[in-house]
């Protein structure tokens, strides 16, 4: 068993190694830093960003279905729309509290001689008052929302990018804007959500389908449903519902909350597990350089070797030395590599929250010292092929050289 006086020799004859060519070392070490960094940094933020989509969606509420046309294609859906018979349907069905269809356009909005293409949004606004905060996930920064006192009327609700940040002046409640051609008087503004819906507006329906010309079919109809209720439960029988509504054609989808966070945590994961691979890469790479200065490293301090072995060093003590000066590459590598990646990781975190306020990167005590301890290993691992052969040398040869 290794005493402790013994390790600590190793590791001051590993230190001195590291300072017998102090360059060579840094720019070995540079190389695992930019590597731990890398994973570092793209760890934190893909963790991040699974947090803020879990919050955001734990925001509003466990107890939502979304009721989405069309088949998946891939990570898409496409097809056909859906209708005011299956919202009525999903009105009725029991466990639903009330139920919200959008309608969905892209047009020209105008102010001044000033055009931007908006995405608009046709609800019914009586359901729109009660479902805004539960449904929509919205809440009102100045004014108020689309109301029953709105039925049949040219007025509109903005998203708060469509307000501050679409054209060259701040749009205001009272002000009018023109909705392909068509005046429409805004009554209120929605607080930044950091969510698409920042980018679009809501009008009436009845003035959604004057404008586009379009008829009532929604791109997708939100359900909340009442306390107590098995969400899956009516979720199954919902489907089987719509489905006997279309005559067994089941071209359309019904998604929980919970459904919509493991969707989404599967796209950050795979993405963020791609990135995290190609840098990975960068620490194989840092680990050949381990190799190669450790291998310098044998060649320059043969003779010393050769003097340690003729006094009475075994081939595992000279193994020990140069496998720990080897690991304190990787260790030092790793530490350092951290910090920095820390600091790179709050930098990117600002400037997120300039657009996802909501946004805050993650930092796994798990992941900081799994990291320190992997990059330790990876130095040894790295090594081992020049402290074996350093620990295989002949010592009259050694002394020799």
């Amino acid at each position: 068993m290794v005493e402790e006086e013994e390790v600590m020799d190793y590791v001051f004859l590993a230190w001195k190694g590291l300072k017998h060519q102090p360059l060579r070392s840094f720019l070995t070490v540079i190389a695992v830093i930019v590597a731990v960094a890398s994973i570092f940094v793209l760890v934190s933020l893909v963790q991040g960003l699974q947090e803020t989509v879990r919050g955001e969606l734990t925001k509003l509420g466990t107890n939502r279905l979304i009721v989405i046309p069309g088949v998946i294609i891939g990570a898409n859906y496409g097809g056909d729309t859906l209708s005011e018979e299956d919202l009525k349907l999903i009105e009725s069905t029991p466990g639903i509290r009330y139920a919200l269809g959008l309608q969905r356009d892209l047009v020209t909005m105008s102010i001044g001689r000033e055009e931007r293409p908006v995405t608009v949004n046709g609800v019914d606004p009586e359901k729109f008052e009660r479902a805004f905060e539960t449904l929509v996930g919205g809440y009102v920064e100045e004014g108020r929302p689309l109301g029953k006192q709105d039925r049949g009327k040219y007025v509109a609700f903005l998203g708060y990018s469509v307000a501050h940040d679409l054209f060259d002046h701040e749009i205001l409640p009272g002000s009018t804007v023109y909705l392909n051609g068509r005046p429409f008087r805004v009554v209120g503004v929605m607080k930044r959500t950091n969510t698409p819906i920042d980018a679009g507006l809501y009008i009436p329906e009845a003035a959604f389908q004057d404008i586009t010309g379009k008829e009532k079919e929604y791109v997708r109809i939100m359900a909340e449903v009442s306390e107590g209720i098995d969400i899956e439960m009516l979720k199954e029988r919902l489907e089987r519902r719509l489905k006997a509504l279309r005559g067994g054609v089941e071209n359309f989808r019904v998604v929980t909350s919970e459904q919509a966070f493991q969707t989404a945590t599967q796209i950050i994961n795979i993405v963020g597990l791609f990135l995290v691979a190609v840098a990975a890469v960068s620490l194989v790479i840092g680990a050949l350089g381990i190799m190669n200065t450790m291998y310098m490293s044998v060649t320059e301090r043969t003779r010393e070797i050769g003097v340690m072995k003729a006094v009475g060093a075994t081939k595992g003590q000279i193994m020990g030395i140069f496998l720990v000066e080897a690991g304190m590459i990787g260790i030092i590598g790793g530490v350092v590599g951290e910090i920095l990646g820390f600091i790179v990781v709050k930098a990117i975190e600002s400037v997120v929250r300039t657009f996802l306020e909501a946004y805050s990167a993650y930092f796994s005590p798990l992941v900081l010292l799994g990291l320190v301890i992997f990059s330790g290993i990876v130095g040894m691992v790295a090594g081992y092929l020049p402290a074996r052969s350093a620990a295989e040398l002949d010592p009259v040869e050694a002394m020799r050289a």
